[in-house]
């Protein structure tokens, strides 16, 4: 699940509450300049406020000299001054920075069941078989993508159908397998950025085959080819067009011998 923690005792001097300097920039930009709470802003107001010692006339005198009432905007070599002079350094007065951390709790009941259905068969001494299995689990243990991005969640991750299919060719010193694999899509993560972002893993189809050949007793040649189907990984967060990663897929081919002593 995923809570508020303070860490270390980290104190946030970006909070904007009141009585913190943070809080002091974010009162005189507004109710004085009219500007906007943009991090430039509220960074600049904040370091001045700190150079002149708490003095606000002062900070707000030399906040004015630089700031374009037209444009809305500050200088940008007054910025660049500011950004290169001072480091904003917590203090006392601001309150404790909360993160959202993923941990372990025992915090509530869930139900989880599944199925699986498993075979194997071969066509006489023909060497063809055939082996397939399915995997199926459900339970009360998804995430709410509609939940309100403030609330802790709990949801457990990594559940997912599952199935694959295998031709197999077994006979005259000849081993082969032709083996499709496919998991369903899957929740992988809760707390992507820090910000309680669910992370889903899309559906994934695999196809792979390999031949192998006893040429002796002893020796052996081997051929493999993964992910002839070339599929790619893709993740996503709260809708699929919310893309988080994506890689392309590409075929691997091997080519091995094997020497029994």
């Amino acid at each position: 699940t995923v809570v508020n923690r303070n860490l270390f005792g980290l104190r946030d001097p970006t909070s904007g509450v009141a009585g913190t300097r943070s809080g002091t920039a974010r009162q005189q930009l507004t109710s004085t300049f009219g500007a906007d709470i943009t991090d430039v802003n509220l960074f600049t107001y904040t370091a001045l406020l700190q150079q002149n010692g708490g003095n606000v006339a002062a900070t707000n005198t030399q906040f004015a000299a630089n700031y374009n009432t037209q444009s809305r905007a500050l200088n940008q070599g007054f910025v660049d001054q500011i950004l290169g002079q001072y480091d904003i350094t917590a203090n006392a007065q601001d309150p404790l920075f909360n993160f959202a951390v993923n941990t372990p709790i025992n915090n509530r009941d869930a139900h989880i069941y599944g199925f699986e259905f498993a075979g194997q068969y071969f066509l006489g001494e023909t060497g063809f078989g055939l082996a397939a299995s399915y995997t199926l689990v459900k339970g009360n243990v998804g995430i709410d993508i509609a939940a309100d991005p403030s609330v802790n969640t709990f949801a457990l991750v990594g559940l997912s159908d599952t199935a694959n299919a295998t031709l197999i060719y077994d006979k005259n010193g000849i081993s082969a397998r032709l083996s499709y694999n496919w998991r369903d899509k899957f929740l992988s993560g809760i707390n992507r950025g820090g910000d309680r972002n669910p992370v889903f893993t899309a559906p994934y189809g695999q196809l792979d085959l390999s031949v192998n050949f006893d040429l002796t007793p002893r020796f052996a040649l081997g051929f493999e080819a993964i992910n002839l189907t070339e599929e790619g990984v893709r993740t996503y967060g709260r809708d699929e067009s919310n893309i988080w990663y994506l890689a392309e897929g590409s075929a691997r081919y091997l080519v091995g011998a094997r020497y029994r002593f």
